[in-house]
């Protein structure tokens, strides 16, 4: 949007802001306007006392506007929304898929298989959010029959609308080897790439274009990450610990090895893209007894070649998260069950510890707003030793700020929050 300027006199001018300031200060009405104004929409999961599943929710970060997305679903680890932030695409048993809108109408069933052993999912909704994509990994019924992995495409309008692009098999005896990895989907749902014969390939979510990009280093990564503009690929190899990363560019088809250094050790193939796809942040192992547990933050400019250690301090750190903007990673540091929450500039390596007046507990699902001005978490509550104890969400600004509990009294756990575009 482009702005106009709009000249006025000095005396009017002062007018006009005396009357704005006044007005700012002395009316509540404007005040409350405003504050509502920055309420933004968080998604999550929760498990209410009672219940018999866990189940969708919608809250405003000012705790207000709290909406139940679905009944009696057992919502599962997996939610989405659509670009647009309209609607949401969840997985429910571990084995269906629904789509809903944002104010809970038109609950759309989308996949419902439910001979799939283990499964997990994968979804994306395609760049115009008219379709959604998914892939889905099951385990062989026994050990003398093959898993599968298969890719979907829906229209959203039912299961009707849904079609299943593809399956292959793997393992088994005798053993299948349709393909020897998971499928990754790009971010916009345009494309898969998958491991097979030690050999990359690339395929179009419609099943069309089927492509080798590389050699690969090995049968399976340990984890593979497309880059923010699905340009490029990140994954690591090699035998545990000592892993390294390597960089796939998607057009030019090349693989390049990023550390190089294999007495080195990135961390089990953790890695975290920045936003504009030219940094890499990973934990980097120090070694020692107890392999994993004396890390560092490292940041990789996959561009450059060149390796940045950012914190300075092994310690066990664990789900990074880049804010939207680039400037910042947020981080949980410390034991399993005795970990702190910290922000971190990558400029200048300085480290903020969000809501210290928290107890050291369990921190999981660290989750930005999209103008990177917010962070939601789940903390484990440890006020109460009981059995029961409780998973809680909350919501704080970026430099520590005003901690809010978003979680109600009946909710037993929460998890997943994810934030409205």
């Amino acid at each position: 949007m482009s702005m106009r300027w709009i000249r006025f006199s000095p005396v009017v001018f002062i007018g006009l802001f005396s009357t704005a300031l006044f007005s700012f200060v002395f009316s509540p009405q404007i005040t409350t306007a405003i504050t509502a104004q920055k309420a933004k929409t968080v998604a999550f999961i929760a498990l209410k006392r009672g219940s018999d599943g866990f189940n969708l929710y919608t809250v405003q970060t000012n705790g207000s506007s709290r909406r139940q997305l679905s009944q009696k679903l057992s919502v599962s680890p997996t939610v989405l929304w659509s670009k647009n932030g309209r609607r949401l695409a969840f997985v429910s048993n571990n084995t269906n898929i629904y789509v809903v809108n944002a104010d809970g109408s038109r609950l759309t069933q989308v996949l419902s298989e439910s001979d799939c052993k283990a499964s997990t999912f994968s979804i994306a909704w395609s760049s115009n959010d008219q379709k959604l994509v998914f892939t889905r990994h099951c385990d062989g019924a026994t050990y003398d029959t093959p898993g599968s992995e298969s890719l979907y495409v829906s229209d959203t309008t039912g299961t009707k609308g849904t079609k299943l692009v593809q399956r292959w098999q793997e393992g088994g005896i005798p053993a299948k080897s349709d393909i020897s990895s998971f499928l990754y989907l790009s971010p916009n749902g345009q494309q898969v790439v998958f491991f097979k014969d030690k050999n990359i390939y690339k395929m179009n979510t419609d099943g069309s274009g089927l492509m080798e990009l590389s050699h690969a280093p090995g049968e399976y990564p340990s984890q593979l990450i497309w880059s923010p503009d699905g340009r490029q690929i990140a994954f690591s190899y090699g035998k545990y610990p000592n892993q390294e990363i390597y960089l796939l560019n998607v057009e030019r088809k090349t693989l390049t090895n990023l550390t190089n250094e294999p007495q080195k050790q990135p961390y089990d193939g953790i890695l975290s893209w920045s936003p504009n796809g030219t940094q890499l942040a990973y934990y980097h192992d120090q070694g020692g007894n107890r392999p994993g547990t004396r890390l560092d933050i490292y940041l990789l400019d996959v561009n450059r070649g060149t390796v940045k250690n950012l914190t300075q301090k092994p310690g066990e750190y664990s789900t990074l998260t880049w804010s939207p903007n680039g400037k910042e990673i947020a981080f949980a540091n410390g034991d399993f069950s005795q970990r702190k929450l910290y922000t971190m500039n990558i400029n200048n390596s300085n480290m903020t510890e969000l809501a210290p007046q928290l107890p050291p507990s369990r921190i999981d699902g660290l989750s930005w707003s999209g103008d990177s001005q917010q962070i939601a978490f789940i903390i484990e509550d440890k006020s109460n030793q009981k059995s029961d104890s409780r998973s809680i969400l909350y919501v704080v600004n970026r430099d520590g700020s005003k901690l809010t509990k978003l979680s109600k009294t009946e909710d037993l756990f929460t998890s997943e929050p994810v934030w409205q575009p």
